[in-house]
């Protein structure tokens, strides 16, 4: 019953599950059930247990970090505060450090960063670094900004669909070339045959009979009224 009691007083102070278990000496379950009777939840859930197993885990994690980090010079651990998102004034702090040697540590850091990005250009790049550095060195001899660079690739794609356009009005363009082709062919025929006809009724002095304008090669036509 002490320990039942004790198990709830520890609880409500925040104490882990396995930190109770090391002072009170009982299993994780049972400690689970005690505060789960506490509480009105009488259902068995390991879920408390896997949670609580996982904040205790968190919490060594975090107390070996803490211990390594002692050992650590003050350049280092600034690097992994500065990781962390610690602020400046933080890091100074808590390393005592003064104002320029924050400073000094902070570029060096950012300085490192950067560098990490160019190694990962370079490994994402592979073979075709050579082109990237030739463009890099055009944009720098023609003083290009991010503007202009934008311009210069809608530019190109807005090339790309007029040529695409110049090629359909050109295919548009011969067929009509084509089609004027065989008008005027069928024109110089008719001119051909009106000749013809022309030439029979001056030989026959009389008006064009049916069988002059068969002999002459054209096709009679029939005007209805």
């Amino acid at each position: 019953m002490e320990k039942e009691k004790l198990v709830i007083k520890l609880a409500h102070e925040g104490k882990t599950t396995r930190e109770i278990a090391k002072q009170v000496h009982i299993s994780l379950r049972d400690i689970s059930k005690l505060i789960r009777k506490e509480t009105g939840d009488d259902d068995e859930d390991d879920d408390f247990v896997t949670k609580e197993k996982q904040k205790h885990d968190e919490n060594e994690k975090e107390r070996e970090k803490e211990t390594r980090l002692k050992f650590l010079s003050p350049y280092a651990r600034s690097f992994q505060m500065f990781k962390d998102r610690k602020p400046l004034e933080d890091v100074a702090i808590e390393l005592d450090l003064d104002t320029d040697t924050v400073l000094f540590y902070y570029k060096d850091y950012l300085r490192l960063l950067r560098m990490g990005w160019l190694v990962k250009i370079y490994y994402d790049l592979k073979n075709d670094f050579p082109i990237f550095f030739y463009l890099y060195k055009r944009i720098k001899k023609e003083d290009l900004n991010k503007h202009d660079i934008t311009d210069l690739l809608k530019n190109q794609h807005d090339l790309k669909f007029m040529e695409h356009r110049v090629d359909l009005y050109s295919d548009f363009i011969r067929g009509q070339q084509l089609q004027k082709q065989h008008l005027e062919q069928d024109i110089d025929r008719l001119k051909d045959k009106m000749s013809r006809l022309n030439h029979l009724n001056f030989k026959s002095g009389c008006a064009l009979s049916p069988n002059s304008i068969y002999l002459a090669g054209i096709e009679p036509i029939i005007v209805l009224d």
